[in-house]
């Protein structure tokens, strides 16, 4: 294995990542603080001259683990965690808490259907952005993280201020199998498991679902973050994914990121998933949840993040349900055919 840390150089780490995001990173304009980028996984370029603006960062980490090619890389403001061509993770060197991924926020949407949450597991854990801000924001949650690549905790420990103690435990696992062995009964389990730009598969089957679902509390729902579309030719993963998480839940809720309906159904972006028993709630009845929750939650947008609950038709008839005989993610998955806009 390879390891190359602290470059005294600056090194071009791909386009400039604070202007990744289009219009539906909505919230402040390029280079304020907090800018949020509406992707949480961006396929970087790989050679300086694939973007003429390209942005340099200094290279504090770069190392193989079985699994990854992992550089850790920051530009005087935020440090990120990039797999092979991949972004993972990303945090303020000024506020380890906060993360310059708008995703991040709206992974704390679960907490519209399951306020009082105590036990949550979190299956991926890339640089921790999420973990973290759950440990420090929700004092009465206990949380399980499960972690394939120990290279990878051992990064998230050392780089992005991840510290574990009796509220925050980590097990270098796969997540699926954590889940067949636990008799642990969850409130929340939030799905943010990227293999660089993949999802690996055995992680989106109906039967990982519905073994999901048996190790959730009665109320329980799951968060999902996936990376797509609701509409077009970038939708199939997430369309199919929708499906799947149908043959287990009764209510699924997708919070598109940075949602403009006039004009972004069709748009590549992370959605957040929520599946839930809880059937048919209206988007009246999210909203008036989000007023209840967002005094209890830390981001200033959460009510904003509630908004862009779409309510729309999902149309899944073309695409299949995901099952462990047949999972073809890397067919359907719309980032191999995506590169980042330019500005």
């Amino acid at each position: 294995m390879r390891r190359r840390e602290a470059s005294a150089s600056r090194t071009t780490f791909g386009p400039a990542a604070h202007r990744v995001g289009d219009g539906a990173a909505r919230n402040v304009a390029p280079g304020s603080r907090p800018l949020r980028l509406a992707w949480g996984l961006v396929v970087l370029a790989l050679a300086v001259g694939a973007n003429a603006r390209a942005a340099e960062y200094r290279v504090v980490l770069e190392t193989d683990s079985v699994y990854h090619h992992i550089i850790v890389a920051e530009d005087g403001v935020s440090r990120y965690l990039r797999f092979d061509r991949s972004l993972q993770s990303g945090m303020y060197l000024a506020d380890p808490f906060d993360s310059p991924f708008l995703y991040a926020g709206y992974m704390h949407l679960g907490l519209l259907f399951r306020p009082q949450a105590m036990r949550v597991l979190m299956v991926g854990l890339g640089g921790g952005s999420v973990q973290k801000r759950f440990w420090r924001d929700y004092p009465q949650m206990t949380i399980d993280v499960a972690e394939l690549d120990p290279k990878v905790v051992e990064v998230a420990h050392r780089y992005f201020a991840v510290r574990e103690d009796p509220r925050l435990r980590i097990t270098v696992q796969d997540g699926r199998l954590f889940l067949r062995k636990t008799a642990q009964q969850y409130d929340m389990i939030l799905l943010d498991a990227y293999f660089a730009e993949s999802i690996p598969f055995h992680l989106t089957t109906s039967e990982f679902v519905h073994l999901a679902h048996t190790r959730l509390a009665p109320g329980g729902i799951i968060v999902s973050n996936l990376i797509g579309a609701l509409e077009g030719p970038q939708s199939a993963l997430f369309r199919a994914m929708y499906k799947t998480f149908a043959t287990a839940f009764g209510g699924l809720y997708p919070f598109p990121t940075g949602f403009q309906p006039s004009r972004d159904v069709d748009t590549l972006r992370n959605i957040i998933l929520v599946a839930s028993d809880q059937r048919g709630l209206t988007r009246w009845e999210i909203l008036s949840k989000a007023r209840q929750v967002a005094r209890r939650v830390t981001f200033p947008e959460f009510r904003t993040y509630a908004g862009d609950y779409y309510d729309g038709a999902i149309q899944s008839a073309d695409v299949p349900v995901l099952t462990d005989d047949y999972a073809p993610v890397d067919t359907l998955l719309p980032i191999r055919n995506w590169t980042p806009r330019k500005p």
